[in-house]
């Protein structure tokens, strides 16, 4: 995501200069035609061009509507998952002690339990980072990666699953149900951390509901046909009678390359798990969350917060 401060001139002319080079060959090329070739009548009406052109800026309006929705629904399921991450470590650190689960003999089996439930919970969390990004295929490199968190008999396991995530959440679930007993008391412990699993489990539906939900086909495609055929319209209809009036030119210019770059802005938007430039910075957040939980277990770390560069989060 790139954060505030992180758009400047250079990052805008180095992601656009293709397109603005476009549109500026092509105002100088109609400039050119209507000066130099024999022919009678180069400039278009301008009055559809005003129709078009009110139009599409109320289509892309809610294009642009629609793919920001998705793209803070995204940010804020994140948030929410650094949120019950939060939550879950400190009720796995307090509510699962000797002093108040039977089956919890010591501080040491204790700590053993706490590691094991929220390093599986780090695990969670990096999974569902690298599915969104993967499309649901974890690599070697990315077991591996794993490994720091899981046993490797787990890691077996897993590989043949077709959700990673919900078997770890099902794993987490077994392991809670085994150790909570039947008195009041832990069954309310148990329900607390059931709670907390149900909310892990509606942030990855959530997240998979965006990534696999996409715009209709045709949509995309009349969106971006229209408003190219528009931005290419636009230099033939402002086209002005005096060579090369340069605030003409600049006009027409920036009128088609506006167009353009709020439609590809939306495309962008629309699939925030893409890991682009503006999409969610689930990297920084899976960090954030993991620094987090083992200073709830009382770990010392010496992993820090990713800082943005060149001013983009990942």
């Amino acid at each position: 995501m790139i954060i505030r401060g992180g758009t400047t001139v250079l990052r805008a002319l180095r992601d656009d200069w293709t397109t603005l080079l476009l549109f500026t060959s092509l105002t100088v090329g109609t400039e050119v035609i209507y000066e130099y070739l024999p022919v009678q009548q180069t400039a278009l009406p301008s009055l559809p061009l005003g129709v078009l052109i009110t139009a599409m800026s109320i289509f892309l309006a809610f294009q642009i509507n629609q793919s920001y929705d998705r793209w803070w629904e995204a940010r804020r399921l994140w948030g929410q998952l650094v949120n019950v991450s939060r939550s879950l470590g400190r009720q796995i650190t307090t509510l699962l002690t000797d002093k108040r689960i039977a089956n919890i003999t010591n501080k040491e089996s204790a700590a053993k339990f706490h590691q094991e439930l929220l390093y599986r919970h780090i695990a969670f969390v990096n999974i569902l980072r690298i599915s969104l990004r993967s499309g649901g295929k974890l690599s070697e490199k990315d077991w591996r990666f794993l490994a720091q968190f899981l046993p490797d008999s787990e890691i077996t396991d897993l590989k043949s699953a077709g959700n990673v995530m919900t078997q770890l959440l099902q794993k987490q679930a077994t392991v809670l149900g085994a150790l909570t007993g039947k008195n009041w008391g832990e069954q309310q412990i148990l329900l607390q951390l059931d709670n907390s699993l149900n909310l892990l489990n509606d942030i990855q539906g959530g997240c998979e509901r965006i990534k696999r939900s996409s715009f209709p086909d045709r949509f995309n495609f009349h969106t971006r046909i229209f408003v190219w055929l528009l931005a290419i319209l636009i230099p033939f209809c402002l086209i002005e009678n005096d060579l090369f009036d340069v605030i003409a030119m600049i006009t027409e210019t920036l009128l088609a390359f506006l167009f353009v770059t709020i439609e590809r802005l939306g495309t962008e938007l629309r699939d925030p798990f893409e890991n682009r430039i503006n999409d969610t910075p689930m990297s920084a957040l899976c960090r954030t969350i993991e620094i987090d939980l083992r200073q709830q277990l009382g770990e010392t770390t010496t992993l820090v917060p990713l800082e943005p560069i060149n001013g983009v989060l990942m």
